[in-house]
């Protein structure tokens, strides 16, 4: 008897230890597809069971999915990709009521774990199915057992379902209650495991959901700049996935895809610091634009000059105050030429502005000015639209974006976000923003979206101060970028050598940007 004791003894740790280590396995494994090969396979070795199939719940709770398939007498098994062709197995007939008739839907719909002794010799289930199966496959099913999986709100996620227990000789025989027992144990841990990854795959799902949203809508608070956080996402995506391919420049780097996430989570976070950036300043199209481009204000103080002098003609007969017209559509032609601010402002167009701001005409005890001091301020901005506390404020972006970021608490797997994502503007020389990062600091992963950025900028069509440049034109500023050892080298001889410039830009550009650009011309600017 103490013998007999002992064995069960043993026989119940031995399956403590199996279930420990199963769970383990199957709570640690993050490939689902692995997953559900790791959970049939325990349930196969432990009854020693000829062939398994596991299935699940679809989203809508009408359907038994096929999820995994394995026969070991005929050397088959297949897996997720495999068994997407295979019907699925509605869980209601026609009317809406359980179809309870199919052994499998009956576990499902029940939740309770059931076996039969023998699929042909019973009259409780339909077996009309089984027996065609058999017949097409030159196979003979008869003990089976189904276990539902089931989570810890008693929710039935699916079920696994085992056909021919056989002994060590080969022979089919019933599976035993302790088998539903291992069974109905490992149902459960994986069903555990499997509502954990849901929920985790829908807390992840809910995170690039939002991520993407609040891009868009950082996006959309500019008229001229929607659509650049997607882009430099985009490429950003593609760069890391040509250097994966890559087996030159980048042999020792390979991205994990939870790396490829974190680079893609970053590349769409790279610009939230936007959110407060003020849009009159971020869209600041002309010199003069503020809420509103002050231009017509100044055209409107030049035309009631211009009356003012004309009356004063009439009035005098001085035909000597026709010369100031003329120099008033002058200045005025200067000013709404400089107002765009597309060329550089030499020293002979600034002292030129200074006259136009000195000018006065005085008239019946009023004297008139042309332009304002502020407004000669914008004016003579040399280059672009933005004045320098202006252009710190746009700057501000990037630090802001690492301010907002690292507040944030991640999964290990992102935990490198604010890094990445706030490093658009840094240099390997150490001359950029917001943190004077130079090269030892600065990894693969902040560079390429450093790439992305700048190459999207530079041929950016939606801008209000300039036209999108050509692939040329892009190609080359990069290159001596790349010479001054602002850019990484080796990413801009991917982004040539791959052809992705090219790639991206008949996605992206407009046909009139896409020339022909010397490739061995350019790469000799840097190298």
């Amino acid at each position: 008897m103490s013998t007999i004791k002992e064995n069960v003894r043993k026989k119940e740790s031995s399956h403590i230890k199996s279930l420990t280590k199963i769970g383990i396995a199957i709570s640690a494994e993050k490939d689902i597809n692995k997953f559900f090969n790791l959970v049939l396979d325990e349930a196969i070795k432990y009854t020693n069971a000829d062939a398994g199939t596991i299935y699940t719940v679809s989203d809508d709770q009408k359907y038994l999915d096929f999820k995994l398939v394995c026969t070991r007498s005929k050397n088959m098994k297949l897996g997720i990709a495999d068994t997407a062709k295979w019907p699925s197995i509605p869980l209601f007939d026609e009317n809406g009521n359980y179809r309870n008739k199919n052994f499998v839907t009956f576990v499902a719909n029940t939740g309770q774990p059931t076996d039969i002794d023998d699929v042909y010799d019973q009259n409780v289930f339909d077996n009309s199915g089984t027996k065609t199966y058999d017949s097409n496959n030159n196979y003979r099913s008869k003990s089976m057992a189904a276990i539902p999986l089931k989570n810890h709100e008693n929710q039935v996620l699916g079920v696994i379902q085992l056909i021919n227990a056989l002994t060590e000789n080969g022979e089919i025989v019933s599976f035993s209650e302790d088998h539903i027992t291992m069974l109905t144990s490992l149902a459960s841990q994986a069903a555990i495991a499997l509502s954990n990854k849901k929920l985790i795959f829908g807390l992840e799902n809910l995170l690039n959901q939002f991520i993407k949203s609040i891009a868009s809508a950082i996006d959309r608070k500019s008229k001229y700049t929607g659509g650049h956080i997607i882009r430099v996402a985009t490429l950003s995506e593609m760069i890391s996935e040509k250097i994966n391919a890559d087996k030159v420049c980048f042999s020792n780097v390979h991205f994990t895809q939870d790396e490829l996430q974190e680079i893609s989570v970053s590349a769409w976070m790279h610009d939230v610091g936007k959110i407060t950036t003020p849009v009159h300043v971020r869209d600041k199209a002309t010199k003069l634009e503020t809420i509103f481009d002050r231009i017509e204000l100044i055209k409107t103080r030049f035309e009631l000059v211009k009356t003012i002098i004309e009356r004063d003609i009439a009035q005098t007969g001085n035909k000597e105050l026709e010369k100031e017209l003329t120099e008033i559509d002058a200045f005025e032609n200067f000013i709404e030429k400089t107002n765009i601010g597309g060329e550089f402002m030499t020293d002979e167009a600034l002292a030129y502005l200074d006259k136009i701001c000195e000018f006065s005409y005085s008239s019946h005890n009023k004297t008139y000015k042309l332009i304002t001091e502020n407004e000669k301020t914008n004016l003579a901005i040399k280059r672009g639209t933005l004045l320098p506390e202006e252009i710190e404020t746009i700057r501000e972006h990037a630090e802001i974006t690492h301010e907002m970021l690292k507040e944030l608490t991640y999964p290990k797997k992102l935990k490198n976000v604010p890094r990445f994502a706030s490093a658009h503007h840094e240099k390997l020389n150490g001359q950029g923003y917001p943190l004077g990062l130079d090269a030892s600091q600065l990894p693969i992963q902040a560079r390429l979206i450093a790439i992305a950025d700048l190459y999207e900028a530079l041929t950016a069509s939606d801008r209000p101060y300039k036209e999108g440049k050509t692939l040329s034109a892009s190609l080359k500023i990069m290159a001596f970028m790349a010479k001054d050892e602002e850019i990484d080298k080796d990413l801009l001889d991917l982004l040539l050598d791959s052809g992705l410039y090219m790639e991206y830009a008949k996605q992206y550009l407009k046909e009139k940007q896409i020339d022909n650009p010397n490739i061995e011309e350019i790469k000799s600017i840097y190298r």
